[in-house]
């Protein structure tokens, strides 16, 4: 089986292909229009097919399932491919696929914030794996002590950075949303993101 995801070589869409491969065995593939170190040198290392550039004929794959990321518009030729094939349900947004598959049969510590979460979380994860837990962990970069943005190891802990940013172009609502944790740190509370929050 195989997944396709539109925005592939981003943070988080590519800690998802990752965690995608090892939850589900689906064989993973997509495109972007700029894809560098150090997302595409571990999406090579998970053996994803990743193409450049938005255009239909990227899909020629017919995956099971397309995950769309929030950088994808209703304009993009690959989105319009998407939409004129008909096909039942066939796209979800990242973090929606992420808590039906992942996390909603885990224990879910987020952390969210106008600045750093990306350090509290890898901080967090660091701590939680200091203490035995070796929790699961997405994170919207590469931590140095795991070389990794994701990770799935069976446990019932998974720490995420929950980012505020809109989910896709077909919900406007927040990443973090999705995620219903059941341990919440906030950093910080400030004015961000004006083309999302009024």
């Amino acid at each position: 089986k195989h997944i396709y995801i539109i925005g592939i070589a981003g943070t988080f869409m590519e800690g998802l292909a990752r965690l995608a491969l090892l939850e589900t065995g689906y064989s993973v593939s997509g495109c972007n229009h700029h894809i560098y170190p150090p997302m595409s040198d571990q999406l090579v290392e998970l053996g994803a097919k990743v193409v450049p550039n938005f255009l239909a004929e990227r899909l020629s794959l017919q995956p099971e399932l397309y995950i769309i990321s929030n950088i994808a518009k209703l304009s993009m030729p690959v989105i319009e491919a998407i939409f004129n094939r008909h096909l039942p349900f066939p796209y979800i947004s990242g973090p929606e696929w992420l808590y039906h598959h992942i996390l909603k049969d885990r224990r879910v510590l987020a952390v969210t914030g106008s600045m750093e979460k990306t350090t509290m979380t890898s901080a967090l994860t660091w701590i939680l794996d200091y203490a035995g837990f070796s929790s699961s962990f997405l994170i919207g970069g590469i931590l140095e002590n795991f070389q990794v943005s994701s990770r799935l190891p069976p446990n019932n802990y998974f720490a995420i950075e929950a980012d505020e940013y809109d989910t896709a172009f077909f919900d406007k609502r927040s990443k973090f949303v999705h995620y219903h944790p059941d341990i919440l740190i906030i950093n910080n509370l400030e004015y961000d993101h004006a083309d999302i929050f009024p």
